[in-house]
């Protein structure tokens, strides 16, 4: 396939927006001139602007920084008469006026002991920043903490709302990570896989696969609950893959809540990663419109690896109806690694010769000052053509050797590998229903992943086969935040989903595929992988938040959740004869199955200082098992559905957290260490019957410790770095001396991630960043992993520039063009599904807001 030819429509049609995005509006405020002035009360900032202009500006906070971020605005001044001014006057530490991105200008005001008091005012040349120096300092209006400012740019450092309810993160007692647009927008230039992006930036998450799966990226040892906007988009049998169902284009910020957590129900062992779409403006009209080459643009082939895509954003309001629409598509080259050597796909499906469709819109209605109406609809849909295959020549090798491509041509496949899905979102809130606060949700899913076909005829699948997981879920949400007296507010509703699941194996002729030199596949037979079967969740909740005094904030509650479990009579693998090796009972008798729980979780922040705190949880998650896993080979002889699950209990983790958060004039740490125990744990093994894993349920502990720290020396320089370690055992045996470490599966290697991020110039911002992912060995020593885990050191910059109308952004992925193999190939006991990682790669976007 020539993507060359491909990518031309997509440029002109890129091009053509940006040529017209100017003239559709018009350009970013100019500011052609900054003057400070004495007053009476202090001194004030005039920012020289066009007549009736009326700019937004919204405010931040940190430490004693005030800033203020004109929207849309664009610095155009000589680069000798920007302001930047240390104590400026009496109180105030410095004042400077950036350029803070390319459609943003920023004014930060520092005081020496408090925030400083600042008012934005009209002024005769523009707009004036006027700093009161002799009256006490302006706490934010009332309505701020209440209510979204305009466009979805509240400071999301302060609410958390993967809690279920908003929360001020200082308030959270667990670790918590915020990242927000202007992150996901500067990591994209060098991966727009949001599982990588998260990889990078969010301790406790295992480093990035660059793959579409995240089987070997748990948190904290545990996978994770992923929601987007409250929407749970696991599915029982995982597929691994919920991170990938929307493009980072779409996505205001990602909220990360670590440990277990019974709040949002199952699946949630690990923590909660809440993906927050695109908000609407207040504006009548405002788009973007973005054209990238890249990421894995290469000079080892450049027109084999020739890529890119577009992305469009629309928004606006209309009286009291508001909209958000985003698009984008993506077709990507192929992949090679630090040797030049094109990479083939390992164990996961890859990130190369993907077509990637991502549509998302939101349209919502204030019915009146308490009541709203929202409903949100996202197709995501990625296909792969054609998979780089491995050439299976390499297995020969009792060596560890290198996957090489094997080059097949193009495939003939009724349907290509890939993933689709569709996610339907209905919201209803009241802000003021008898004195609480009111949220509805219903919604729908409905995915399907399908694999790559593998010859698996010396497996116990016996053919050319692929295997494919389609899972429909609709569900309700209701949550109630009453007042209960003062500084007390009790959260308590309920949640239902209803699941169905299909994990159907495509079986193709042979002898098409022999004699078309594997790549031709004609559906020929369909068994199945695991046998259908439906799953209803239950849960009941309730949770008090209350500060019994100022310094000390109390968190705690309860949740019943209960699971119904349903299969027809089946065969194992459906049509398939099996061999008598396998030791499972051909025919197995359908059923239901019913698990339920009580769970608790108790926790609190205590300041010890204005600037720092302390916080200690205890809270229990609750899981199903994957019960595709358990039905698919029961393990004896005349199982039923009831007998083999009932031995397969759901997965019930106790997890102890203790922890610091700071946040002082230029410095913000973090450092958490936590402990977590099941009975009965979730973890997998491979199996020795065929390419697939099994589960092991056995008594399972993990524990680790976090750290993070971020530094601003000056105005115009960032750096900050966090540390991951994490370790875990497991109890095969069941015994006291039987502790065994975790596969790395489950627990991956030590993470450290650093950046160091430069103001160069107004309009012009570089970021050099490191990846360090450690060695492990503890699992290869006990057997429990083929090979050890060796250490890789990866290192990239970014680059923004201001230029014309829109930004110019540049990225450069593994400078020092590293040979290295991540994680989860290096699991891998097959030499053909032992692939390299990406070498050194090229980004360019550039962006145009209108």
């Amino acid at each position: 396939m020539n993507h060359q030819n491909h990518f031309t429509a997509l440029l002109l049609a890129g091009a053509a927006s940006v040529l017209v995005a100017p003239a559709a509006r018009a350009d970013a405020i100019p500011v052609t001139g900054v003057q400070l002035n004495p007053t009476d009360a202090g001194f004030e900032v005039i920012l020289d602007t066009p007549n009736g202009v009326d700019p937004r500006v919204l405010r931040t906070q940190f430490g004693n920084t005030l800033a203020l971020d004109i929207l849309n605005a664009r610095l155009q001044i000589p680069e000798g008469e920007a302001l930047e001014r240390d104590t400026p006057t009496a109180g105030i530490a410095s004042v400077e006026v950036v350029q803070q991105s390319p459609n943003s200008v920023r004014v930060l005001v520092t005081g020496t002991e408090t925030v400083p008091n600042v008012e934005i005012v009209e002024s005769e040349t523009g707009l004036a920043v006027a700093v009161n120096t002799r009256s006490p300092v302006a706490e934010p209006p009332a309505e701020a903490e209440s209510s979204a400012p305009p466009s979805g740019e509240e400071p999301i450092e302060l609410v958390v709302t993967a809690t279920r309810t908003e929360e001020r993160q200082e308030d959270v007692p667990r670790s918590v990570t915020v990242i927000e647009r202007e992150q996901i927008e500067e990591q994209s230039n060098q991966s727009d896989n949001l599982p990588d992006i998260l990889g990078k930036l969010v301790p406790g998450l295992g480093p990035p696969t660059q793959s579409t799966s995240t089987r070997t990226q748990s948190l904290r040892g545990r996978q994770p609950s992923i929601l987007i906007d409250g929407v749970p988009l696991n599915t029982n049998r995982r597929d691994f893959q919920s991170l990938r169902s929307i493009d980072p284009s779409a996505i205001e910020r990602v909220e990360v809540v670590r440990g277990p957590s019974a709040v949002f129900g199952s699946q949630a062992t690990g923590g909660v990663i809440n993906i927050i779409t695109r908000q609407p403006t207040d504006e009548p009209f405002t788009a973007s419109t973005s054209v990238f080459i890249g990421p894995n643009f290469s000079l080892s082939d450049p027109s084999e690896s020739f890529g890119g895509g577009i992305e469009q954003y629309i928004s606006g309001q209309v009286g009291k109806v508001d909209y958000t629409l985003t698009g984008s598509f993506e077709e990507t080259g192929n992949s090679f690694d630090a040797e030049g050597d094109l990479i083939p796909v390992g164990r996961s499906q890859g990130l190369d010769q993907l077509q990637t469709l991502n549509l998302f819109g939101k349209v919502g209605v204030d019915i009146d000052k308490q009541q709203r109406l929202q409903l949100s609809v996202n197709y995501f849909d990625d296909e792969q053509d054609n998979p780089t295959l491995p050439d299976p020549i390499v297995n020969q090798t009792p060596e560890r050797e290198k996957a090489i491509a094997l080059d097949v041509g193009d495939f003939e496949i009724d349907k290509l590998p890939g993933r689709e899905e569709t996610v339907v979102n209905l919201n209803y809130s009241n802000d003021d229903l008898s004195g609480s606060q009111l949220q509805l949700q219903a919604f729908f899913q409905d995915s399907t992943t399908r694999t790559i076909p593998r010859d698996n005829r010396k497996t116990v699948f016996q053919s050319v086969s692929r295997t494919a997981i389609k899972s429909e879920k609709i569900g309700t949400r209701l949550e109630v935040e009453t007042p209960l007296f003062e500084n007390a507010n009790l959260l308590w509703g309920a949640d239902y989903i209803e699941e169905s699941i299909d994990n159907p194996l495509t079986i193709f002729d042979p002898e098409t595929f022999d004699e078309s030199g594997r790549t031709e596949f004609d559906d020929i037979d369909e068994a199945f992988f695991a046998p259908p079967y439906d799953l209803n969740t239950l849960g009941l909740f309730a949770q008090l938040q209350w500060e019994p005094v100022p310094r000390l904030a109390l968190n705690g509650g309860l949740r019943f959740e209960q699971f119904d479990l349903s299969a027809d009579d089946y065969n194992v693998l459906g049509s398939i004869e099996l061999p008598p090796r396998l030791g499972a009972d051909e025919s197995i008798e359908g059923g239901e199955v019913s698990f339920d729980d009580l769970l608790f979780n108790i926790g609190a922040v205590y300041d010890l200082t204005d600037n720092l705190s302390a916080f200690a949880n205890f809270a229990q998650g609750f899981s199903a098992p994957d019960f595709g896993r358990i039905l698919r080979f029961p393990q004896a002889e005349g199982f039923s559905v009831s007998e083999s699950v009932n031995v397969n209990q759901p997965v019930v983790v106790d997890n102890y957290e203790l922890g610091l958060r700071g946040n002082w004039d230029n410095v913000q740490l973090s450092l958490a260490g936590f402990f977590t125990y099941s009975e009965l744990g979730n973890n997998v093994r491979q199996s020795q019957s065929g390419p697939f894993l099994e589960l092991e349920r056995s008594p399972t502990r993990t524990y680790g410790i976090e750290a993070a720290i971020d530094y601003q020396p000056s105005q115009k320089w960032q750096l900050g770095t966090s540390v991951t370690w994490v370790e875990g055992e497991s109890n095969p045996q069941n015994n006291e001396e039987g502790f065994i470490a975790l596969s790395t599966r489950e627990i991956q290697p030590l993470k450290v991630f650093a950046y160091v991020e430069n103001q160069t110039l107004p309009n012009w911002r570089n970021r050099l960043q490191l990846l360090v992912v450690g060695s492990r060995n503890e699992a290869f020593e006990v057997g429990v992993d083929e090979f050890a885990i060796d250490s890789y050191t990866l290192v990239s910059y970014i680059s923004n520039l201001s230029l014309g109308p829109g930004t110019l952004t540049f990225g450069i992925q593994n400078i020092l063009d590293n040979q290295y193999f991540p994680v989860d190939s290096q699991l891998q006991d097959e030499n053909s599904r032992y692939a390299a990682g990406l070498g050194r790669t090229f980004n360019l976007e550039y962006e145009v807001s209108w």
